[in-house]
């Protein structure tokens, strides 16, 4: 495959995620706003995996954008016990429901319309089903308009190319053939994984060290506590949300945010939020910036220097790949332009 196949590839696929999104979001609510309230159980549960997004749960055909799904099964209005599969919940319900590897088969609240179309919602679930989604559907509309550029500009190149010299057509498509396509594409991926990994770790460490230093203290109201769960048997991670008023009179919020399961043990209790208030750490005017919490401040700064590392890592190991690149594409080139043995 050549570097325009694959760019062609790369534009392609997040862009039908965003399709398969859109219609994600727009199913959950459409039924959130015309379907009716009833109980349904839960009957199952499985972890699904994103490596072929694609369900057909039911003969229906999906895309799946969780980690987890559940199987519900319901009462419907015309008195039909209802069955379906698939129904996707958020890391944070997956965490209420799953102990361990088990589930546990309750009833739900949720939402249905009696169709074969339509998939029932969590009710307690939906909002974080809809962040999660509106999360993800930003991220691949960003990543199709990058690869739409990378595809635009290549193209533009060798459009460029071909016009400088008379039969550089030939050379071109011999110049194309010749680029390491695997190694260009790791390049393309750890050079800007590491560069961001390493300015955003430094900046927040920077931030961090800050706020230690003269930061405003103030108390914090944690409007939510959650744990999430990306598949059964997996450590959970916890998440707060922050909300505090700064020294203007300005409310201001922040999150979610995560924070170690130490601090986690110490604001719950049996996995359910005892404690309201906590202190933090902020920089005036600047609201954007991650606060620190006092009571936590290892982990964030434990989270600082291994974002910092790993980036530094990734972008060396990109460095690395570039030179790679650049070196076998010179290589190849040159073996391409040489003319063969007794002409």
């Amino acid at each position: 495959m050549t570097l325009r196949g694959l760019l062609i590839l790369g534009f392609v696929v997040p862009a039908l995620a965003v399709l398969g999104l859109y219609w994600n979001q727009h199913g959950i609510e459409r039924v959130m706003r015309d379907g009716y309230v009833t109980t349904g159980t839960i009957t199952s549960a499985a972890q699904t995996s994103s490596r072929f997004p694609i369900s057909f749960d039911d003969g229906s055909l999906r895309y799946v954008d969780e980690h987890l799904s559940i199987g519900l099964r319901w009462t419907g209005k015309d008195g039909v016990e209802r069955t379906r599969t698939g129904v996707g919940v958020s890391g944070a319900f997956a965490a209420r429901i799953l102990v361990g590897n088990r589930v546990k088969l309750v009833p739900v609240a949720i939402r249905a319309i009696d169709d074969d179309g339509s998939l029932p919602v969590v009710i307690e679930d939906a909002n974080d089903r809809l962040q999660d989604i509106r999360s993800q559907f930003g991220f691949m509309a960003k990543l199709a308009v990058l690869f739409a550029v990378l595809l635009a500009a290549l193209i533009g190149w060798q459009k460029w190319s071909q016009s400088r010299s008379p039969g550089s057509a030939e050379a071109g498509q011999k110049q194309r053939r010749a680029i390491p396509v695997a190694l260009a594409m790791m390049t393309a991926i750890t050079l800007p994984v590491g560069a961001f990994m390493l300015v955003s770790s430094y900046l927040e460490q920077g931030a961090a060290a800050e706020m230690l230093d003269h930061g405003d203290e103030a108390s914090a109201d944690i409007t939510r506590a959650v744990a999430e769960v990306q598949k059964p048997g997996a450590a959970p991670s916890y998440l707060v949300t922050l909300a505090w008023t700064d020294k203007s009179g300005q409310r201001q919020t922040f999150g979610p945010t995560h924070i170690s399961a130490g601090f986690w043990r110490q604001i719950t209790r049996n996995d359910v939020q005892t404690v309201t208030q906590t202190k933090i750490r902020y920089l005036e005017g600047r609201p954007t910036v991650r606060p620190l919490i006092v009571g936590d401040a290892a982990e964030r700064l434990f989270q600082d220097r291994a974002g910092v590392t790993g980036g530094a890592v990734f972008l060396a190991l990109g460095l690395v790949l570039a030179g790679l690149t650049m070196w076998r594409f010179r290589a190849n080139t040159n073996a391409a332009s040489m003319p063969a043995a007794g002409t």
